[in-house]
């Protein structure tokens, strides 16, 4: 088994270190013949947030190539409603399931994390940090993270990894995600102007790598998120000192390519080529 939370009381043990990222899988209810969760070492949710959220208006999604642009507004019908639907499906997956919680409030972050506590089916939290945050709203943000008394991992924004995975590191998460998707734009289909969202595809890649280079070496699990389309890339990642791995949206590109992603990681585990708890 590997830790992914080793500095916390409880733990949160994987067996495997690949899961999906938030927003790629929905929450536990994707159909077998999609998704084979027997492949994950923890399954991760889509983001939910204490109160609904609508969608976002207008055109959502733009390609280019193997790149995308989303733009979702990440619409969800609220925690207390996720929870009345999913917890007893959440109970029957074989893996631990972290909840992907959005940061909105540090009030609406500690009321929706007690509720969490209260779920014997949640065995996580990833805590997913808007853009714009600095880094004295993020600790208070994790902090009142903290009140479920779940492992709570930190997810970084592409845009503030430099200013906040050392700070938040020393304040008391049990892991970083590097990262949420970076901002970009693209045209939309036909006259419908241009997509402002987050960026998922191939081209994000070496901007993970250049982030696990240089703060894979924080005392803590850090979880690379962002490009990672084979088992080559996913090893790599465990090479530069990832303790984990979350894909993205090769799930929906090509969910056939999850398999040999999760050989290629239990084959490092196995032999041992690459320490994965910290």
């Amino acid at each position: 088994m590997l830790e992914l939370a080793p500095r916390h009381k409880f733990g949160l043990p994987i067996s495997l270190p690949l899961m999906p990222a938030a927003g790629v899988a929905g929450f536990g209810d994707a159909p077998r013949e999609w998704l084979d969760v027997s492949l994950l070492g923890a399954f991760v949710t889509n983001p939910v947030s204490l109160r609904p959220r609508k969608a976002a208006h207008g055109p959502r999604i733009s390609t280019h190539g193997r790149t995308v642009v989303l733009h979702t507004g990440w619409p969800n019908p609220g925690l207390k409603s996720v929870l009345r639907t999913h917890r007893r499906a959440w109970a029957r997956l074989p893996v631990p399931v972290i909840v992907h919680l959005l940061a909105t409030t540090p009030d609406e972050v500690a009321q929706a994390s007690r509720r969490l506590a209260d779920t014997s089916a949640v065995q996580g939290i990833e805590l997913g940090l808007p853009p714009e945050v600095n880094w004295e709203e993020a600790i208070t943000l994790l902090d009142a993270a903290r009140e479920s008394g779940l492992p709570i991992l930190a997810q970084i924004p592409f845009e503030q990894v430099d200013d906040l995975a050392a700070p938040l590191a020393e304040a008391g998460a049990d892991a970083l995600v590097l990262f949420a998707p970076p901002r970009a734009v693209l045209p939309a289909a036909s006259d419908e102007g241009h997509i402002k969202g987050r960026l998922y595809g191939e081209s994000v890649y070496p901007l993970l790598l250049a982030a696990l280079s240089k703060w894979a070496r924080l005392p803590l699990p850090v979880i690379a998120c962002g490009g990672i389309s084979g088992p080559e890339e996913a090893r790599t990642c465990l090479t530069l000192g990832a303790a984990a791995v979350q894909v993205d949206i090769i799930l929906w590109q090509d969910p056939q390519r999850l398999a040999p992603i999760a050989a290629a990681l239990q084959e490092a585990t196995t032999t041992e080529e690459q320490p994965l708890a910290r």
